[in-house]
């Protein structure tokens, strides 16, 4: 019983103290919370099928595996105590449909349950699923819902309301409502924590919890100490009183839930021996059994490494460590059969090797993983960009306005050639023959930086390269590369040159560098042969293979676009200079000043990359704003009624494109990250949520505004952000353009405010933009009806309550409503009359506002 464990009797248990009425209190308190998630759990075996035990005896065990695994310098005070055993009994108490107020139609409606349900479905063929049918399919959903969010879920619990079904009143699993309130949350978020990883463990949990009031000061609670104790012992009971043998026998346990069955099966209670936590098998596991065995060894090398690096944690912030350093026979698994043993086998490393390293660096380092046409040529720029800022930070006279990055083609009539060049922190032969070529390796992560470049590594946030893989991408184009570098600090004479020959196919040759393969003005050089067709193969005519184009061209405008401009869009927001050098020209490509820069130098620059500066555009170059986000993010945009159809923000993460955020009427640069390795798609930039940018280019726009039709245009998109200027015209009142304000002050003078909303789809109603001119030409206009002239969006469906709407105000109609009941007072009711007319979907309902 968990009550005869000596971490509980030496915490919780009666001390013979002016305290122990405190600890008799939390003791209550526990036991009842002990008792109502018994309730709860109860319920897992049949919602979520084919796990292990998981009642109170397990929940009990968790506090004999702490026994275990700390001795009496490992001092709980009862206050950590009882959100220990908070977080015992909530860590897995999320795994049943009942933890969930909203029921199964809460499971079903998360986007988990959703992932499940296609993750079934692309398991399957159409023939299959039709002969399984949904009720399947809904079940395995709903089992991996539950497993995916149960930690999620378990920090809500300790707070979390339920009626009871007989008087109504509201239940709780803490009963003590102190209690609940002040330990409540950090039990919740430490039974959440056990599956963090491990680094996000100390950023969570920084400080100690204070004490309750009334308890002595010295009880506060250390969450990190906690969560480090939650997570081992949780990990470390996996005996056979997780998985008895009779109970299997009564059990629906699918074939990969089995296997764990079967191995904790065999497991005995661990015990402790010289530092380490000792796991042995009841009897040999068979040849039919080795799929059990190594779950086994996997488990139980994963419970070694919490226990390691908890150690590390406790030991980093100076607090007693564990006992157990680790566990026994996880470092082989020949180690680990002398405890857990096999019978008629013999257990092997599970490292895998990859025999065919070409094929597999060509796979994924080239076309299958890249999709943008440029891809080699922006991976080449960025490797460059990379090694000019590592420079910055180890050549304490190199600044980065002396970067430099040169693209050059060659075209003869017998061959193009492609160098880029770069003044940056250079290769030793050394990184040439090793990091470069060991493909799926970051540098910058590596040991190999931290022995060329001491301290560099503490900056490796700020370069772009992270997958080891980009170098790869050039082979798409060609076969015969030559790359000489030596490292910035070393004459040119300790240029060394990696040429291939045969593409990545065949094995590079190192040797000196010649004549011109070196140079005081670069510290590497790449050459690319390329074949005499390469400026029409890499960006086809889009008029010659329309699927090519219609495969690149959403994300990205290289079609219809000179180098220069594709340059530009490429690396036009690197803070380094890079030029461009082809047909006896050279040509900036990147501004490095963009941030900074004049309007007129930002819009010349970027004209025809990521907008077009007509005439009528140019006038609203004026409001180029910067974003409110600090660099690195942030950025520049404006905004302009005008080529609505071809507003887009460029997205660079550390100035190489990534992609296009499109919203209307809004041009511009932005900074953002991207999400995936071909560096293709990136975080949202959400424009509608900077509202110190909104608020000071709406100023300037509608300064430069010439008619009520750019108004109108602009004032629509602003209320779309929910941030309309309450002094431009939005609506027409009695044949008047009229404010916000001045809207406004009609309905507070009149008493009364009246819209329409019409049928915009079935059984949907909107607020919809006048179609003709009579409600300002006609004869007879209703003057107290407001007609909109931007759209507002937002609908009411029918039967629902206009009032509840306006209430959450989620969306911008039911902003606006709300804004005018506000200024009616408080006393102010909103109506609405729904209204049923002959015809196709000219149904009304009529909004009163009074």
């Amino acid at each position: 019983m968990y009550t005869e464990t000596k971490i509980w009797s030496r915490s919780l248990g009666n001390q013979g103290d002016s305290f122990d009425p405190y600890r008799e209190r939390l003791r209550a308190t526990y036991s009842k919370f002990r008792e109502r998630v018994g309730n709860l759990i109860q319920h897992i075996p049949s919602d979520t099928l084919g796990l292990t035990v998981h009642d109170l005896t397990h929940l009990d065990a968790l506090w004999e595996m702490a026994d275990i695994l700390t001795d009496d310098s490992f001092i709980l005070n009862p206050a950590e105590a009882f959100v220990f055993g908070g977080a015992i009994l909530l860590h897995d108490s999320a795994m049943t449909i009942c933890s969930y107020k909203g029921g199964i139609d809460e499971i079903r409606s998360s986007p988990e349950y959703s992932d499940a349900i296609a993750q079934f479905r692309a398991n399957f063929s159409s023939k299959d699923l039709s002969r399984i049918g949904t009720t399947t399919a809904e079940a395995f959903a709903l089992n991996e819902t539950l497993r995916i969010k149960h930690a999620s879920k378990a920090e809500e619990l300790a707070l979390q309301q339920w009626e009871s079904q007989f008087d109504g009143d509201p239940m709780f699993l803490i009963d003590d409502t102190e209690f609940r309130d002040h330990y409540g949350r950090s039990i919740g978020r430490i039974a959440h924590s056990h599956h963090w990883n491990i680094s996000d463990v100390p950023k969570n949990f920084i400080a100690s919890q204070g004490a309750f009031s009334g308890f002595p000061q010295d009880w506060k609670v250390d969450l990190l100490k906690i969560a480090l104790l939650l997570r081992c012992v949780d990990a470390m009971q996996i005996d056979d009183r997780r998985a008895p043998k009779f109970l299997a026998s009564l059990r629906i346990i699918g074939t990969d839930s089995m296997e764990h069955w079967r191995f904790q099966n065999k497991l005995t209670q661990p015990h402790v021996d010289e530092g380490r936590i000792v796991y042995t098998s009841k009897s040999p596991f068979l040849v039919d059994e080795a799929n059990a065995w190594n779950l086994c060894f996997d488990t139980l090398q994963m419970i070694d490494r919490e226990l390691r690096d908890s150690n590390d944690l406790l030991l980093k912030k100076n607090l007693p460590k564990f006992t157990v350093n680790g566990v026994a026979g996880a470092g082989s698994a020949d180690a680990l059969a002398q405890y857990v043993e096999v019978q008629g086998w013999r257990p092997l490393p599970l490292n895998l090797k990859v025999s065919n390293v070409p094929n597999l660096a060509r796979t994924l380092g080239g076309k299958d993983l890249y999709n943008s046409p440029l891809s080699p040529l922006r991976e080449l720029i960025q490797n460059s960009a990379d090694a000019v800022e590592a420079r910055t930070l180890i050549d304490d006279e190199f600044l980065i306005s002396d970067g430099k990055i040169t693209i050059r083609f060659i075209e003869s009539d017998s061959e193009t050639m492609l160098e880029i060049d770069d003044n940056g922190i250079g290769m030793s032969e050394g990184v040439l023959t090793t990091a470069l070529l060991d493909f799926g390796f970051s540098f910058w992560k590596s040991s190999y930086a931290r022995t060329e470049f001491p301290g560099l590594q503490s900056e490796a946030y700020r370069f772009r390269g992270r997958y080891g893989i980009g170098f790869f991408s050039i082979f798409m184009w060609s076969s015969e590369i030559i790359v000489s570098s030596r490292r910035f600090n070393e004459g040119i004479d300790a240029a060394r040159v990696l040429e291939f020959r045969q593409g990545i196919e065949s094995r590079p040759i190192l040797r000196a560098a010649a004549s011109g393969e070196k140079s005081t003005k670069w510290t590497t050089r790449i050459r690319l042969k390329l074949d005499k067709d390469f400026f029409d193969k890499v960006i086809p005519n889009p008029s010659q293979d329309y699927n090519i184009r219609s495969r690149y061209e959403y994300r990205h405008s290289f079609f219809n676009q000179n180098w220069i401009q594709r340059l530009r869009l490429l690396c036009g927001a690197l803070p380094i200079n890079v030029l461009l050098e082809k047909d006896s020209r050279s040509e900036r490509v990147s501004l490095p000043e963009w941030r900074e820069c004049s309007n007129e130098v930002f819009a010349n620059f970027f004209n025809d990359v990521i907008f077009k500066n007509d005439q009528k555009q140019e006038r609203f170059i004026p409001t180029l704003t910067k974003l409110s986000e600090l660099p690195p993010m942030g950025g520049r945009c404006f905004i302009s009624p005008y080529n609505s159809d071809e507003s887009k923000v460029a997205v660079y993460e550390k100035g190489i494109f990534i992609g296009f955020e499109y919203t209307k009427n809004i041009f511009g640069v932005a900074e953002s990250k991207a999400i995936n390795a071909a560096r293709d798609r990136h975080s949202r930039i959400d424009l509608r949520k900077d509202k110190e940018w909104i608020e000071c280019v709406r100023s300037k726009a509608f300064a430069v505004c010439r008619n009520i039709g750019e108004k109108i245009e602009l004032q629509s998109l602003f209320v779309s952000f929910d941030v309309p200027d309450p002094n431009q015209p939005m609506f027409i009142c009695n044949r008047e353009f009229i404010s916000l304000s001045e809207l406004k002050r009609k309905v507070k003078n009149n008493g009364i405010f009246f819209i329409r909303l019409t049928e915009e789809s079935e059984n949907e109603f909107s607020w919809k933009l006048a179609e003709n001119l009579s409600i300002i030409t006609g004869l007879s206009v209703d003057e107290s009806r407001v007609f909109p002239l931007v759209k507002f969006r937002g609908a009411i469906g029918l039967g629902q309550s206009i009032e509840n709407l306006v209430n959450e105000a989620n969306e911008p109609l039911f902003n606006f409503l709300k804004e005018i009941c506000a200024e009616l007072g408080p006393s102010s009711s909103i109506k609405s009359e729904y209204v049923e007319s002959s015809g196709y979907r000219n149904d009304y309902i009529d909004i009163f506002i009074q």
